[in-house]
């Protein structure tokens, strides 16, 4: 056999096997799912507090740049999951560091890749890992009853409208009894600077969200208020698709909080993700019951 035939056999091989790679790797996703959708019908959802996955976090990577952002070629927000990706990718950064600090169990491969720019890469929270993970991934816990999409790259201009159409759909249909997005914005646009300088966090509620505005202000958190801002900047430059969504899902009823960090597209931006990450952890646990901060080994680069 000539060296052409045996490449083109070999070729055809693996082609075969990545096929075959794919379909069993949907398939169990579909599984997933189907067990995760079956829970949540089990519960009585007259009663929110019976249900087994009463968070879910919408993390908006951060990645675009503000040049992106601002012709919206890119944005980052999903429309069918509930992530975002955003300025410097600090909100990505901080969903990093919940799932290692309280070591959350891989769930699936988010059905969402013909809305990302395709990405593959190593388990991040794993050194010796020989896992694999997508543009989007959720990851599950039982025992603390969360639910977090993970995004890791940015979505595809032409995408961008029908992924926040099905993600609007899907957070709809899963009827969490919260949603939690994060978000960033773009530093330069922050109005009255001298004035929010001490400020780390911002928030925005729907009004179906189960804190107000006194518990946030208990937290040190500082509310969003687009009446503050000029109409040009009330979009929140830099945050993807947050209003968007935010809209969105406050139109449909949805219980949601979003927590919005001002920071820069710089080369290190961990302390806006630790600053995010302790709001988050604030909001909804006890600190004493957080372990201590584990840092994704991946930060050490």
């Amino acid at each position: 056999m000539s060296s052409a035939s045996k490449i083109e056999r070999n070729k055809i091989k693996y082609e075969l096997n990545q096929h075959q790679q794919h379909n069993k790797m949907i398939k169990q996703q579909n599984d997933n799912v189907k067990e995760m959708q079956a829970q949540v019908r089990d519960n009585d959802e007259s009663d929110s507090t019976n249900r087994k996955i009463p968070y879910a976090y919408a993390f908006l990577l951060n990645k675009t740049t503000f040049d992106i952002e601002a012709y919206k070629m890119i944005d980052k927000e999903i429309k069918s999951n509930a992530p975002s990706v955003s300025v410097g990718f600090a909100s990505q950064q901080a969903v990093d560091l919940l799932i290692c600090t309280l070591d959350i169990p891989f769930l699936c491969h988010v059905n969402a890749s013909d809305c990302f720019i395709p990405m593959l890469t190593t388990d991040p929270y794993h050194k010796d890992s020989t896992k694999m993970v997508t543009a989007c991934s959720a990851y599950y816990s039982e025992t603390r009853n969360l639910l977090i999409f993970q995004f890791r790259s940015d979505i595809l201009a032409h995408k961008r409208v029908e992924f926040v159409e099905r993600l609007q759909e899907w957070i709809t249909g899963m009827k969490f009894q919260e949603v939690i997005l994060l978000s960033t914005a773009w530093a330069p646009f922050r109005p009255d600077p001298e004035t929010y300088i001490n400020v780390d966090v911002y928030y925005m509620l729907s009004k179906e969200a189960s804190k107000t505005d006194d518990d946030m202000k208990t937290l040190r958190l500082k509310k969003f208020d687009t009446k503050m801002l000029p109409k040009e900047e009330q979009k929140l430059t830099g945050s993807g698709f947050t209003m968007e969504l935010f809209k969105k899902l406050d139109d449909a009823n949805v219980p949601l909080i979003v927590l919005i960090r001002y920071c820069d597209e710089s080369m290190d931006n961990r302390s806006d993700a630790i600053a995010q990450f302790e709001a988050l952890v604030a909001m909804q646990f006890e600190r004493s019951e957080i372990p201590e901060l584990r840092l994704p080994y991946t930060w050490e680069r």
